[in-house]
């Protein structure tokens, strides 16, 4: 990639400048040292955070979606994160920005480990664990902090775009004609959702009761909570609002690749087993006009998209859709947005009567945008999807059809795909490039001018590039800004 954090050999001295006063040790701790002090820590972690990156890296198992920093690889990042590096002043506020990378650190790399050909142990990883807490909470490193946060606003965060492909490709000549394909698209969505749904046969599936909660004292208390105004809510409480905002789906029925389903490994392949109907689910957050937004996603796998006609650029093993639901301060909806796995056919559902549309977007990126009626602002709405494409063409309040008894699914933390279980252990769905191998489509030939890798492929949260006239990702943290602004 073009910008992954690229100098290594800047990265490597501030790493080095950061634990001047540590000499490491390839020797990983027991249990008995975790309560070491911690620039004893951070001396035995030096080494061997570094043993640990090489070795995921070696196995083929590294988590491009959330990767550990070159200048200090006890953290990891993800786009917000980054973002919000740019707005982070305080001491205070630094700790707690370095705590939220520490926690994602640990997360990753116990997930990481799970698919090593030989894992490390609980103790060896609760050592790096212990460092990664230690450096973002004493007080002793706040200077050391301040030096990974000045590296991290001195780089940008890793696109997903090769911009030696834009070049050879000519992708500034080819702008128009991508921006005509891409307007005529967005023409057809836009009739699909005005058209009446005339389905033969279709699944309904539904998750349950959506419960009731005090989601306005919840946000309220998560945002006073931190220095960083963060709506850092409990796991419990997400729970509960995932359950609230859990779309239904009506879902066209043509053939078996229209059942919804759970990711599985077999025989070395991915099959998505539609006898476990799930939809995974995971939180992230925006920025907006100077606030930071809560953001709920589901996720929804099918086993195809089946080919239809000889050479159908579009087709390919797994397809994949994701709903995002936005929050207010106060829990309540500001808008809905949708892409498919690839990164591809991103559609905003706007239903406050706070949230404008700007006249003049601040990007080359054509969006498509819908205004619903508000009236349709609801707990669990009704998503429409086509056969085989899977596109959506209806958002309704409505209840799935009463016709036909419907599907109950389940839900299921989206960070459960990085350790499916496999022949040898446990695998990720994504390979350490993002993608799901095997799901490749055609249109990654006609396409590479754009920079995407594999354009088409269904790829990991975190890797979805979404722009094809200037570079775009579904989680970058001022992406709402470019094209909406608060309703005078």
């Amino acid at each position: 990639m073009s910008k992954i954090f690229s100098q290594q050999s800047v990265a490597s001295l501030v790493f080095l400048l950061v634990l001047t006063a540590c000499q490491g040790t390839n020797n990983r701790a027991g249990t008995a040292q975790i309560n070491s002090r911690p620039e004893q820590l951070l001396g035995i972690c030096a080494a061997d955070i570094q043993a640990f990156r090489s070795l995921v890296d070696q196995d083929g198992v590294t988590n491009v979606g959330a990767p550990a920093l070159l200048s200090y690889p006890l953290l990891h990042s993800n786009r917000f994160l980054h973002t919000l590096s740019r707005s982070v002043q305080s001491d205070i506020e630094i700790r707690e920005w370095t705590m939220l990378l520490a926690t994602l650190a640990i997360k990753t790399r116990a997930a990481e480990n799970r698919n090593l050909a030989t894992p490390w142990s609980n103790a060896s990883l609760e050592q790096l664990a212990e460092c990664s807490r230690n450096f973002a909470n004493d007080s002793e490193q706040q200077q050391n902090r301040n030096s990974v946060l000045a590296a991290v606003q001195r780089t940008d965060f890793p696109a997903h775009y090769l911009n030696g492909r834009q070049t050879l490709g000519a992708i500034a000549l080819l702008r128009p004609f991508l921006k005509q394909r891409i307007l005529a698209l967005h023409a057809d969505e836009r009739s699909w959702l005005l058209e009446e749904e005339s389905f033969l046969r279709s699944n309904s599936y539904v998750y349950g009761a959506a419960p009731n909660g005090p989601t306005d004292e919840w946000m309220k208390a998560a945002y006073a909570s931190n220095e960083l105004a963060l709506p850092l809510l409990s796991q419990p409480q997400l729970d509960s609002l995932f359950e609230k905002h859990t779309p239904n789906f009506q879902i066209e029925s043509a053939d078996a690749n229209d059942l919804i389903g759970a990711p599985e490994w077999s025989a070395g392949k991915i099959q998505i087993n539609s006898e476990k109907p799930t939809v995974y689910t995971l939180s992230s957050m925006t920025q907006f006009e100077g606030r930071k937004l809560l953001q709920l996603n589901y996720v929804i796998w099918f086993s195809e998209r089946k080919p239809e006609a000889l050479i159908d650029l579009y087709s390919g093993n797994v397809d994949s859709i994701i709903w995002r639901v936005t929050l207010d301060e106060e829990g309540r909806v500001l808008l809905y947005d949708s892409i498919h796995s690839c990164g591809c056919y991103h559609k905003y559902f706007v239903v406050s009567d706070s949230l404008l549309a700007k006249a003049q977007p601040d990007s080359k990126e054509p969006a498509n945008i819908f205004q619903l009626d508000t009236a349709i602002n609801s707990d669990r709405l009704t998503l429409t999807l086509t056969a085989n494409e899977h596109y959506i063409v209806g958002v309704d309040r409505k209840s799935p059809n009463d016709q036909q008894e419907s599907i109950r699914y389940g839900m299921a933390p989206y960070e459960l795909l990085n350790n499916l279980a496999s022949s040898a252990g446990t695998r990720s769905l994504f390979d350490d490039q993002g993608l799901i191998a095997g799901s490749e489509r055609l249109e990654r030939f006609t396409l590479w001018p754009t920079g995407i890798l594999s354009v088409g492929a269904m790829r990991q949260w975190g890797t979805h590039a979404t722009g094809f006239i200037e570079e775009q990702h579904f989680d970058d943290a001022n992406l709402l800004e470019k094209y909406f602004e608060t309703r005078p």
